[in-house]
Order: structure tokens, then sequence, then C-alpha cells
């Protein structure tokens, strides 16, 4: 077979089979117990200076071979040899998706909902399987992004011009050295940032882009790499985006016939985001990223749009910033070693001018893990990582006036193995997990995964896939104390998830030289779901834990690259998923309705044509009929809708630089939707683009 050869290399890698130079830049590493808190600094600085530089001639060897597996493996690797579901977005893909943010980019995975309240500046989290926006870690270059207030991450933050690639993994991922905090949750949004040490020959490489369009959209970005020597360089970013965001939309007037056309008002958004990486490749074989990471945005949130009423006077000021960093060595043949620290500090000023409210949220977070694998044999590993997470937030409130200080210390540990040949695989963990809260007792649990893959026959590229997965979701700060009736006994939310799956690789001739074919069904349960509900009045609510929440689904991805003729090429992907999510709960009013935001038929395509005078891309995406609460009343119906997109692009190369022009429409037929109720989302638009790169 032809993937024997990177197979046979990957003994310890392959399941580190994230696309993207993950080896290089993510980097995952280990977690703490939380019986060694005090000994914890103490151990990381030890094992950072402790490592032995009498093995560096063997692991120069291998530090080779992972970034060979890493560029191989981008196209096949980890949608064949996984026990986990995974799908991947590269940077060539994402060009031809007219996305200006991530959040408009995972769209285009099955399994993901995206709730979206509209325009740039709007809210954007990403729920995988109906599970919940909670139970989905985002990894930024291989360290998690958090949120102690809502748990949820906002992906309109992240830019897409230096990314090199978006990969999705549901499950658990086969790279078995990896944070424990990757571990913990349903699915990772894996977001792989743009390096050019290994295209560019060690040159400088200079990037630079603008665009604009369509509701007074300006974006521009430049991108920096600087080779300092053979060990380090730099890679710095800086963007810079500003919109009105004052669209039109069409407003529905209950359940007659009659609209208005009204204008998106308080959307405008303004953000700076500054990003500096700083990599080293020692001789030993060591690998050192250092980044820092820093946003400023002022945006207006639109708010609902209700009837005869298109005011809103909420504002938001966020201020973030983090610096993390990231060491990796083969200590020798057998043992591997890596470690990572973070410091997060954000600040987030709300202003309601009616009714007037004004609120200051303030968390830091201080992050700390290292990890070890050991190889036992040419086929079979096992990795111990450990976490430890201090998390701390601190809010002020104008009305009713109160103040807010809550911390959480939280240890993770796992404990791995993996087990690989030519054409099966297994991959298991135990995840221990205990909370230490100011204000709650001790939490603790032990969440165990399980995954096999088989390809059943050595001629028939075949790949079949089980695993099964427990998550142990902690209340926010935001669930706890940030409810005008605080709940300071919630309990954690505990999910189930079950899949089987398929993966088929092949070729139909040269017109059709590769295709890929997965399917997967799968089965979510989540005990003592945290919901708010209404206490007494519609004005004052609270966080409950409310029974059991059940999902059945099926995910369906193709993909295929056409050669009809000489200098052309197509590309052609397209997903669809079938959900079936009901409320559980024995005794509810709602047992076995449909949960709200949940359509049962949603789906996305692409369609890319290569040719030699300019390139052509085309894309939609689906979402069906579903309810904005559990009344299934025509009143909550949110009708389907298809959106779809079309763009052009022309590249001139010249000896060292090259310009690439863009022109894009997005919605092309104009369509007047909805995700979330009463927020309308934006109707056609238009965005022309440049981009240098030298």
């Amino acid at each position: 077979m032809p993937l024997r050869n990177w197979e046979g290399r990957a003994k310890q890698s392959k399941s580190e089979n994230l696309p993207c130079k993950i080896n290089n830049q993510q980097a995952p590493s280990g977690k703490r117990q939380d019986c060694m808190a005090k000994q914890f600094p103490v151990f990381l600085i030890c094992s950072f200076f402790a490592i032995p530089c009498s093995f560096a001639q063997s692991d120069t060897v291998r530090t080779h071979d992972l970034q060979e597996v890493s560029i191989q493996a981008k196209a096949q690797s980890p949608a064949w040899v996984s026990t986990s579901v995974q799908q991947q977005l590269t940077a060539g893909r994402l060009e031809k998706l007219n996305a200006l943010q991530v959040s408009d980019a995972v769209k285009h995975f099955s399994g993901v909902q995206v709730k979206d309240y509209g325009g740039v500046g709007g809210l954007k989290t990403v729920s995988l399987r109906s599970l919940g926006a909670n139970y989905t870690a985002v990894a930024y270059d291989g360290i998690s992004v958090s949120d102690n207030q809502t748990g949820q991450i906002d992906l309109g933050r992240f830019s897409l011009d230096n990314v090199e690639c978006i990969s999705l993994t549901i499950g658990e991922s086969d790279l078995i050295l990896q944070p424990a905090r990757n571990q913990a949750l349903g699915g990772v949004i894996h977001i792989i940032t743009q390096s050019f040490d290994s295209e560019n020959g060690g040159k400088r490489h200079l990037k630079a882009s603008l665009k604009t369009g369509s509701f007074g959209l300006f974006n521009s970005a430049l991108l920096l790499h600087q080779p300092f020597n053979q060990v380090f360089q730099l890679n710095a970013t800086g963007e810079y985006l500003t919109t009105k965001g004052n669209y039109p939309f069409m407003q529905m007037y209950g359940r007659t016939d009659s609209v208005s056309k009204e204008k998106r008002l308080n959307s405008d958004v303004e953000t700076l985001k500054l990003e500096t990486n700083l990599s080293g490749k020692f001789k030993n074989g060591g690998k050192l990223l250092w980044k820092a990471y820093s946003l400023l945005s002022d945006r207006g949130a639109p708010g609902s749009a209700v009837y005869y009423n298109p005011y809103s006077g909420e504002r938001a000021e966020d201020r973030n910033f983090f610096t993390q960093i990231h060491y990796e060595q083969a200590l020798n043949k057998k043992i591997d070693f890596q470690a990572n620290a973070k410091v997060n500090s954000a600040g987030l000023d709300y202003l309601n001018l009616q009714p007037s409210l004004h609120s200051r949220y303030y968390q830091r977070e201080y992050y700390l893990n290292t990890g070890w694998r050991y190889k036992l044999s040419e086929y079979g590993s096992v990795a111990w990582v450990n976490d430890g997470v201090r998390g701390t937030m601190y809010s002020v409130f104008s009305n009713p006036k109160r103040e807010i200080n809550a911390s959480r210390t939280t240890w993770l540990s796992a404990f791995s193995g993996k087990y690989e040949r030519q054409r099966w695989t297994i991959t298991g963990s135990l995840l221990y997990q205990r909370a230490v809260e100011s204000l709650h007792t001790d939490r603790h649990h032990l969440s165990p995964y399980i995954g096999f893959s088989i390809q059943p026959l050595t001629r028939l590229p075949l790949r079949l896939r089980l695993f099964y997965k427990n998550t142990y979701r902690l209340p926010t700060f935001g669930d706890m104390y940030f409810s005008p009736a605080p709940n300071l006994d919630l309990k954690a939310e505990n999910a189930h998830q079950s899949n089987a799956g398929l993966t088929w690789l092949g070729s139909l001739g040269g017109w059709i030289p590769n295709i890929t074919l997965s399917a997967d069904v799968y089965h979510n349960r989540i005990e003592n779901k945290i919901v708010a509900m209404p206490r007494g009045s519609m004005v004052v609510w609270s966080v409950l834990n409310y029974g059991e929440a059940s999902v059945n689904g099926l995910d369906v991805n193709v993909s295929l690259r056409l050669a009809p003729v000489r200098n052309i090429a197509a590309v052609i992907q397209g997903n669809y998923t079938c959900q079936d999510v009901r409320d559980k709960t024995d005794g509810s009013a709602s047992y076995n309705q449909h949960l709200p935001y949940t359509p049962r038929h949603t789906g996305s395509g692409l369609l890319g044509l290569e040719m030699p005078w300019f390139d052509f891309n085309y894309n939609l995406i689906y979402s069906g009929l579903r309810y904005s609460n559990q009344t299934r009343q025509r009143a909550a119906l949110l009708k389907s809708y298809t959106e779809q997109g079309v763009s052009l692009t022309k590249a001139f190369r010249f000896k060292s630089y090259a310009l690439r022009f863009s022109a894009e429409c997005r919605n092309l037929w104009n369509t007047q939707y909805e995700v979330v109720k009463d927020y309308p989302m934006p109707g056609r638009s238009f965005y022309l683009g440049i981009k240098f790169i030298y």
C-alpha cells in the first residue's frame, strides 16, 4: 500500500496527525496532578533544565521524521488512521471559502453548529454535535484559549490572515502527548498560525493584505518573518479591522405579510490585533515557541430586532492579552518531553444605556503543564501529562450594585496509551480532574476514552473507527455567580459520546485522481444539563441543573479532485449532518421534544476551479428548520436558509514577489435569514482584496 511508507515512519507521531506542522508549532504537552500542588512549579523548572545534551544526535534524526510526517500527512493521515473524527481546512481551502473570520470557516465542518448573532462584531460560538458551546475547546497553536466567565470562546476574534490551517477533532486525538485540557472536552478546534521556516529557505518573508467592501469594511494586515540565525526566527503580525456594520434587513411583523426595510444599528466594530512569535530549533533536537498576543476591540452590540424598535445602546470594550511558551525535546530514542506555560489577562467593559447598566469583568489565568511519552516498543507508547490552572474572576455591577470575586484551581492528570500496527490502531486514556473553588466544595471526576480503528483488508483503502468518550464539564463562573439568582450548588454536566464511522480513500482514474469519503453515526447523552430558566417572572432568571438530553446523528463528508483537462483542476467538497436532539428529562413538560436551535438537516459545499487565467470559487451553507425554544409554536419557528457565495482570484508571480487580487460576493441571492431569533444576518455584500507576498 502506498500508505505504508508514512505509516511506518509515524510509529510515534502519526497519531499526532493533526495537520499543518502541529509538531513544530502547536506542540501540545502535558498536565499535572493535584497532589503535586506545592511541588508543581519546581517540577516544571527542573524538567526544563535537567535535559541531558548527550542525546542530541539521535534526537535530531527523529525531529526530522516528525516534520516529514506532518508534511506528507496533511491530506490523508488525520482522516485515515485516527480513532476519532478529524476534519481540516488548509490554507488553500480557506482561500476558497470567502471567509473573513475563523467562525465563517468552521461552518464548513460537519457536525458543527455556529450560533451567530450577526455582523462582523456579533458573538459567534460553536457547538459540536449539539453538545453545547461549553464542550468545544479552541487551541491556538496547541494551547487552549480560555474564558472563565462563560466557558465559550468567541471565534469572531480570530481572523484568517495568518492562519495556515484549521482542524477539528471530535472525540479525542490520537496525539497522546498533548495538554490534558485538550482532552477534557468533547472536541477541539485547532487553529495553526502560519510559519515560513520550511518554505522560504530561511529568508526574510513579508506579506501585506488589504480588503474593503460593503457596510464600511476596511481590513488591513501585515506579517513579517525574520530569521536571526540557524536557531531563532521571528514572526510578527498586525491586523486592523473596522466596519460600520449597518447592513439592511427586512423586518417581519408577526404572522402577517407586513414587512419593512430596516437598517442594522449599533453594529460598528474597531479591532486591533498584534501577535509575535519567536521560535527556535536547537542542535540537541529541542524546539521552542514563544508567543505574545494582544487584542483591543471596541464594538457595538446590535441587540435583537424587535417590532418598531431598532435601537440598541449596548457597547463592549475588550482588552485581552496572553503570552505562552512551548518547549519539546526527544531525550533519547524512547522518551519525549514537552512543557507549556501561559498567562492570560482579559477585561471586558460592558455598557448598556437603556436600561442603564454598567458592568466590568476582569479575569486572569495562570497555566502550566508538562508531559512525557515513553516508547514501549516499535508499535506501542504511553504518555503521562499533567496540567495546573489557576483562574480568577472579579466583576463589578452597577445595577444592582454588587461585586463578585471568585477563583478556581484545577488539576488535570491524564495517562494515555496507544498501540499501532500497519492496519489497526487502539488508543485509550484516563483523565483525572479536580477543581478547588473559593466559594464551592471541591469537585473531582475520572473520565475514560477508548478508540479503535482498523483497515479490514490490505488492498481495500477502507478504514473503520469506533470510540467512546466521557466528558465532565464544570459550571462556569457565569453559570454560578452572574445570574440575578446565583446558584452555588450547580452540579457539573456529565456527557457520554459514542461514535462509529468509516473513511474510504481512492481514485477513479485520471479524471478523478483523489477522492475521500467518510461517514459517522453517533449518540451523545448529557446528564445534569445546565440551563437558564425564569424564576417567577421573565425578569428574574436562575441557572439550574435540568435533567438529560439525547443526541443521535449522522455526519457525511466527501472531497474529490478532478483533472478533466491539462492545466485545469476542480476541487469539490461537501458535508451533510442529520441530527435528532431531544429533551429526555423525566417528568418534563417538553419530554422528547426537540431542543432549541438544533436543525435536523444541515450541510455545506465548496467548488473550486483552478485555471490558468484565474481561479473561481463557489460555496454554500444550508440549515434546515429549527425552533428558538421548546414550545414548537409557530412564533418560535426559524425558517430554513441557504447562503451562497462566489469569488474570483488572480495571482501574478514575479522573481521574488507575488500579487494576488480577489473579488467576492457573499450571500449571492440576498437571502434574508436568522441564525438566532431576532438577530438578522447580512444580505448581499461585495468585497475587493489585494495581497502582496515577498
